[in-house]
């Protein structure tokens, strides 16, 4: 018997990762534990920093307006999806991480880039920049719910639920608490070790991408679900 593939990140990700997995043959279950939304933000003078830091696609499709003051800025992009996302945008992408913030920064030679502003999410991680001056504008927000129905249904059967940040990861976990329903028939698929390690413990099985991609992420899923 397969099992249902659960995607929980908000929408327009989860139809992404829905439409590769359909690619796969896999059973999907869309049900976005968070809405993503604009917030009301300024930031300081473009001309204050010399790089422009993109962590998610979110910041520039939520940005608003106010974006256009930072287009000149070089772009230092985590990941591909939010590198493409901000050369559609008009921005210049100088380099463009595989993993997080932290290994994009080491990346970076020491003489450059000393004042960036970073357009973040309003829950974001805390970042160790050294000696490197990073202001955080949140320019928007990913608002929690309730696990849905959809989701409520998928997880009345043993099932594999695909984690993407450690929030959802943490979320889900609150969540099937609050309901009383059980951990230890689902399969966990991970974005990354921090991931693995919001969930907590008591699932049936947790693994994690070795590598922090849909792709790798639905290869492991791949094999759960059949």
């Amino acid at each position: 018997m397969s099992l249902s593939l659960l995607i929980l990140r908000p929408l327009d990700g989860a139809l992404q990762t829905e439409r590769r997995a359909k690619d796969l043959g896999l059973a999907t279950v869309v049900d976005p534990l968070f809405v993503v939304e604009s917030m009301q933000w300024s930031g300081p003078e473009a001309t204050d920093f010399d790089a422009l830091l993109l962590t998610s696609a979110n910041a520039v499709k939520y940005g608003g307006t106010q974006l256009a003051a930072y287009r000149y800025l070089p772009v230092l992009a985590v990941g591909e999806k939010t590198a493409e996302a901000a050369k559609k945008a008009g921005f210049h992408v100088e380099i463009t991480g595989q993993s997080d913030v932290e290994h994009l920064l080491d990346q970076l030679a020491d003489s450059s880039y000393r004042n960036i502003i970073w357009l973040a999410g309003e829950q974001h991680m805390e970042v160790s920049a050294k000696d490197r001056k990073i202001y955080i504008a949140p320019v928007y927000r990913a608002r929690a719910m309730a696990l849905g129905e959809r989701a409520k249904a998928c997880l009345a059967n043993e099932s594999v639920i695909l984690l993407h940040s450690a929030r959802a990861a943490s979320q889900l976990a609150e969540e099937l608490s609050r309901l009383q329903l059980p951990k230890d028939r689902h399969h966990v698929v991970a974005f990354s070790a921090k991931v693995a390690e919001a969930v907590g413990q008591g699932w049936k099985s947790v693994q994690t991408a070795d590598h922090p991609d849909d792709e790798a992420l639905l290869s492991l899923a791949s094999a759960l679900c059949r």
